[in-house]
């Protein structure tokens, strides 16, 4: 995860310089006219982009974002196109092991607001993520430019980029200066990444390049090059290859029917229409009724010490769900939240230790991550925490709270879904065209080309026979609120065996109980009181009668009963689901591992709903449009549903 950002001079003519690798960062002769010259002149766009093969969305591959010249002339001339002469979304997928901090690339691109557009300039700045190692997608132009920046080496971040090349920009510092963004291994990663149809196109004319570059399966020749120098590359790949995404590519964009209308609906719902299709929602009973429906959920990553893929995952997911609720308000559509930070409390010593040496083994930015004393969460939090002597844990400066109805009701209205409360699912079945969702009686509710299971743990019901690889059950939890004044509420969210939340519109929420299995839906005493003892428990021993703690057992308590959908190893279910051979299975022999036509599921989240929802549904809506993944593929291959149907029976 640790990320070591550039440090950078210039050169006595202003050109861009980075003393790490002794070499500048673009061409003397001028950055932009290099980048149409040798980039997208060398891979022949913008023609390309008015071919029929590339009508939904073009995927272009660079392996050094640098000051992001390239990708910002590359915007600028898919602008520059009608409408009906380019891709509907450009994809810019670029890797950097050494990104700028935002000051650096504010001041570094100043004086190119002649030559590119102020606004573009301004929008990437804007958005310039957290130097985080990972992927991180920023979008523009409402979502038909995307930008994934994956941050770190590139021989090994390469090959987790799970996606199609159509074009490739092989830059970096000269390979005498930088060699590993020239070696065998990013050749071969750019490899997997290309078709029959990549192109590719470097400045570079080494002849160990050339030699690697044909060995890995490209056909280069020489080009005339840019300013003094005399040549450049061009190249094409020879070899075909199957689409990444071959077990789902393919669906077009029309219809999709989504059953369930909690944040993994709504969510689902939210990405699909982006990339043009038309949702209808089924919902059992009304919008966010489940556990979506609670006043607050809690925005913050679980890091660990050697960031484990949960540590990855909730990470993506944090930033994510901060990027997805900027564009909708920024829409038009202003979810309840607040980013009033999120302490998260050691159970003891020998935790708080675990904690401290986690955020020095992982490095991350303090803006995602900080260790905090006692005194520091206390007075954070404004409350008198309890949490013994030295380190108290962790503080997410960025994280806080969020309305998960109000963010259903939002996704809702982005996505213009057509939803159907009170129409509960008791089947779908294939039809000759797609999809059909059926009730109790045998009459069909809906019909479309795809369907997504986002109903929480009843979707293996909906699954039968291909539930073997949803193996999803319900867990109850109890949420406690309390009026606050006269209750305590601490200024931060705070966790610790559970989560007390700060006055949201005069009400505290603490909680939540977690019972697996457990359907009964009735309020109990004795969950109130455990969701209690929780929060004083967070308190030093001679505060803990603060205010009105311990609170009374009486009807001035409100509170939710919801269930949890969550799988064995607490990770989510996201894919399209296995077509399981039921008779292999019943021999005891391997299940076949391909996938049901338009068949797939978006569940598991757990209690981590809200961390998970916008991320997940991205990942799936890519899969089902055939377009680069926004994380890694090991990522990919954790939440797939696929891994279940691997275990033996």
């Amino acid at each position: 995860m640790a990320i070591t950002p550039a440090t950078l001079s210039q050169t006595d003519d202003g050109t861009p310089y980075a003393p790490v690798y002794d070499d500048v960062y673009h061409s003397r002769a001028g950055a932009i006219a290099q980048a149409r010259h040798v980039f997208l002149g060398g891979n022949d766009l913008p023609a390309r982009w008015n071919e029929a093969a590339y009508h939904d969305h073009f995927v272009i591959v660079e392996t050094g974002f640098g000051l992001g010249l390239n990708f910002l002339t590359t915007w600028a001339a898919w602008r520059t196109q009608p409408e009906v002469t380019r891709c509907q979304r450009l994809h810019f997928i670029s890797v950097e092991k050494h990104p700028l901090h935002t000051e650096d690339l504010a001041r570094l691109l100043a004086p190119y607001r002649n030559e590119l557009p102020a606004d573009s300039i301004d929008a990437l700045i804007a958005q310039w993520p957290l130097l985080a190692g990972g992927m991180h997608r920023l979008s523009f132009d409402q979502g038909r430019v995307v930008l994934t920046l994956v941050l770190g080496d590139a021989e090994t971040a390469l090959g987790q980029i799970a996606a199609r090349a159509d074009a490739i920009y092989l830059d970096g510092f000269s390979p005498a200066k930088n060699p590993d963004i020239w070696s065998d291994k990013v050749c071969q990663a750019l490899a997997r990444l290309s078709g029959a149809e990549t192109t590719l196109s470097t400045w570079s004319v080494s002849g160990p390049v050339r030699r690697r570059l044909n060995d890995c399966g490209f056909d280069v020749q020489l080009a005339p090059g840019f300013a003094q120098k005399r040549e450049m590359l061009r190249g094409r790949f020879r070899e075909r290859r199957p689409h990444p995404n071959a077990a789902s590519y393919g669906t077009p964009a029309s219809h999709a029917l989504i059953i369930g209308a909690g944040l993994a609906g709504t969510a689902t719902a939210e990405r699909l229409a982006a990339r043009g299709w038309h949702c209808t929602i089924l919902e059992a009973d009304t919008l966010a009724a489940g556990a979506s429906g609670n006043q607050a959920g809690v925005i913050r990553p679980l890091p660990s010490m050697d960031d484990n893929i949960l540590a990855r995952l909730t990470r993506a997911g944090f930033l994510a769900t901060h990027q997805r609720l900027a564009q909708l308000a920024a829409a038009g559509h202003r979810v309840a939240w607040d980013a009033c930070g999120v302490l998260h409390l050691a159970r003891d010593a020998a935790q708080a230790a675990v904690m401290q040496r986690t955020v020095e083994a992982t490095q991350a930015p303090e803006q995602l991550q900080q260790s905090v004393t006692q005194t520091v969460a206390s007075t954070l939090a404004g409350l008198p925490l309890g949490v013994g002597l030295g380190t108290a844990g962790w503080f997410f400066p960025t994280g806080g709270w969020v309305n998960p109805s109000d963010y259903c009701r939002q996704l809702l209205q982005a996505a213009g879904a057509t939803l159907h409360e009170h129409t509960p699912v008791d089947a779908i079945k294939p039809t000759a065209s797609g999809w059909a969702a059926y009730d109790a009686a045998g009459r069909i509710l809906a019909e479309g080309d795809a369907v997504v299971l986002a109903n929480a743990s009843q979707a293996p019901e909906l699954a039968a026979p291909y539930s073997d690889a949803l193996p999803i059950r319900p867990a109850r939890g109890q949420t406690t609120v309390f009026a606050s004044p006269p209750g305590p509420a601490p200024k931060t969210v705070i966790c610790r065996n559970g989560y007390w939340t700060p006055a949201i519109a005069g009400l505290s929420t603490c909680g939540a109980s977690f019972i697996v299995d457990d359907a009964a839906p009735d309020i109990r005493i004795e969950e109130h009181a455990e969701n209690l003892q929780t929060l004083t428990s967070m308190l030093t021993p001679d505060s803990q009668a603060l205010g009105t703690l311990p609170l009374p057992m009486d009807a001035t308590l409100g509170g939710k009963v919801g269930w949890r959908p969550v799988v064995p190893d607490r990770l989510p279910l996201v894919g399209q689901l296995p077509a399981l051979n039921m008779q292999a299975v019943a021999s005891q022999s391997r299940a076949s591992r391909s996938r049901v036509p338009g068949l797939y599921v978006n569940s598991g989240f757990g209690a981590r709903g809200i961390l998970f929802a916008t991320l997940c549904a991205e990942v799936l809506a890519c899969q089902m449009t055939g377009e680069p993944l926004p994380i890694e593929k090991d990522l990919v291959r954790a939440i797939d549903p696929m891994r279940y149907a691997h275990k033996k029976p």
